[in-house]
């Protein structure tokens, strides 16, 4: 009687325990894709099929202020094949200075100009997706004509319309406001500072985000969570920032003969002479910072952010795929990623 007891309270206690965690929905699985043509690898299309990838963000397009035509106008417009098997969602980027030229008043027609150009973006690909993002940081300064924008785009589109939100977005709500969209995708990453010290990271910064977290639990809006898999080049000049080589694998620079290791500074490399990397000029002296978001710094994104986020279905997106990203993150370690965000 007492071992039939004792059996009984281990099960009523993994049933009591784990229950919650084991009936939780499981949230879907999805990649951003942000290049401008769509056609994915072998190891891409790969990636998705193993780790059961239900949806992909494309960048459907930039909106850019044009001064010739003293209009928003539409850049780098994707091209390409809808890969079978998953939902494509189209995410149209929206930069800050569209903002400072219109008016709340212009939204609508900027939207209907927007939808345009994505009704012609899902035809290209043969495709009608089940939601259109808008991803824009906006500031305190422009939250007014953003949202403006996001409700006329609803109701040109008729559509689920969801926005990326920033991290500084959760932290200063009330300045920054929160957009009249159905959901909100946290972009949990890119929350440091460019900046030429070896130690300082931009892309993810567990010091950086703690600073956060008090303020994503009771976030207004049902969020989704975007997390970071891909890393970039910094070039220096003089101890200063210069620019972002995002063109540039971190993993190629040892091989080139116009780069030397900084051995007092692992991730750096010193240019030895001038000369051109993928069309950027290097100065002999400048230095490239590299900083890599390895398999270790996601998973410490998704373990650090999971106790903030509300019980729900969720879409959880790694940025970005591509098969640069995929060699330095497998397939088990990206599932793990998931896993934890459950």
């Amino acid at each position: 009687m007492t071992r039939l007891l004792a059996a009984a309270l281990v099960v009523a206690y993994a049933v009591g325990c784990g229950g919650k965690r084991d009936e939780s929905p499981p949230h879907r699985r999805a990649f951003y894709f942000w290049r401008t043509t769509l056609a994915l690898t072998h190891a891409e299309q790969k990636a998705v099929n193993d780790l059961g990838v239900q949806r992909i963000y494309v960048r459907a397009f930039d909106v850019a202020w044009n001064d010739d035509e003293k209009a928003p106008k539409p850049i780098g417009v994707v091209r390409g094949t809808a890969p079978a098997g998953v939902e494509i969602v189209p995410v149209v980027y929206i930069k800050n200075d569209v903002l400072t030229h219109i008016t709340a008043e212009q939204a609508p027609a900027v939207a209907h100009a927007i939808w345009l150009q994505v009704a012609a973006v899902e035809a290209a690909l043969g495709i009608t997706a089940p939601e259109v993002q808008l991803d824009c940081d906006w500031t305190d300064r422009t939250r007014d004509r953003f949202f403006a924008l996001a409700r006329a785009v609803k109701a040109e589109s008729k559509r689920t319309v969801t926005s990326t939100i920033r991290l500084h977005q959760i932290k200063y709500r009330e300045r920054t406001g929160v957009p009249p969209v159905e959901r909100g995708t946290l972009m949990f990453y890119n929350m440091g500072r460019f900046s030429a010290d070896p130690d300082e990271r931009m892309i993810f910064d567990a010091d950086s985000a703690a600073k956060y977290l008090a303020r994503i639990d009771d976030y207004p809006l049902p969020l989704d969570v975007a997390l970071p898999i891909w890393s970039w080049t910094v070039h220096l000049r003089d101890e200063r920032v210069i620019g972002l080589m995002q063109s540039t694998d971190p993993a190629e620079l040892p091989a080139l003969d116009f780069l030397a290791a900084d051995a007092a500074q692992p991730g750096r490399f010193v240019a030895t002479r001038s000369t051109f990397l993928h069309g950027t000029w290097l100065r002999a002296g400048d230095v490239l910072k590299v900083e890599v978001t390895g398999p270790a710094e996601t998973r410490a994104a998704a373990d650090l952010l999971a106790p903030h986020l509300a019980p729900g279905e969720r879409t959880v997106t790694l940025f970005d795929l591509s098969e640069r990203n995929l060699t330095r993150h497998g397939t088990d370690d990206l599932d793990q990623v998931f896993r934890a965000l459950r």
